[in-house]
Parts: C-alpha cells; sequence; structure tokens
C-alpha cells in the first residue's frame, strides 16, 4: 500500500537541513562552502522529487504554492546545474522552505487522519 504522507515527511526532513544551514552561516560563508551549496542542491532536488510523489488533489488544495516551479528547480539542479547560482538557492534555503513547510504541515494535518 503507497503512504502518501512519506513525501510531506521527506520535504520536512529536508527543509529542517536547509534551516539548519540558514541557521549557522551567512550567505557570503555559504557560497564560498562547496560542500553546503551541494548539500542544499541535494536538499533542494529531495524536495522537487518529493512533491512529484504527492497526490494532485493534495497540491490543487494549495493552489498559491509554485508546485511547477518547486519541480522545475529539481531538473535545473540535475541538468543544468553549472547554471544555479547560489543566490537562487539562498532563496530557496532563506525565504521559501520556510513558506513550503507552513504548506507541508497544513497537509500532513488535515491527510493523517485520512491515511489508513
Amino acid at each position: 500500500m503507497k503512504d502518501d504522507l512519506i513525501p510531506l515527511r521527506d520535504i520536512l526532513k529536508e527543509i529542517e537541513f536547509l534551516h539548519s544551514v540558514r541557521d549557522r552561516t551567512t550567505f557570503e560563508s555559504f557560497k564560498a562552502s562547496s560542500s553546503d551549496v551541494r548539500a542544499a542542491s541535494y536538499s533542494i532536488m529531495v524536495i522537487s522529487e518529493a512533491v512529484r510523489r504527492i497526490p494532485a488533489e493534495w497540491l490543487d488544495e494549495h493552489p498559491a504554492t509554485p508546485w511547477h516551479a518547486i519541480r522545475t528547480i529539481g531538473n535545473k539542479l540535475r541538468h543544468e546545474y553549472q547554471r544555479i547560482s547560489e543566490i537562487i538557492l539562498w532563496g530557496v534555503i532563506t525565504i521559501h522552505s520556510a513558506t513550503l513547510k507552513a504548506t507541508v504541515e497544513d497537509m500532513l494535518a488535515k491527510h493523517t487522519n485520512q491515511n489508513p
């Protein structure tokens, strides 16, 4: 049986990691650290892939969330990695991840009791 909650939990775990990066560094330090940039890129790819596994009707409940952009950034990181700037990654880490976290927590709360 497919557990539709797994991708939500995966997203929250990766956002927790991204927030740990945000909380311990500055943008200047982040962009100077290839390991932080790579780790953040990987987390964002995981989030992007997990969004693809969320049921469409759940995504439709949150039309203001840029689901297409979230899926697209994963492809860009995989196939056009040399064109993704650290400032874009930093924006995902410091701004967009908090909004996504609130949305995913809402989805998880709503659907936890509906999933057997």
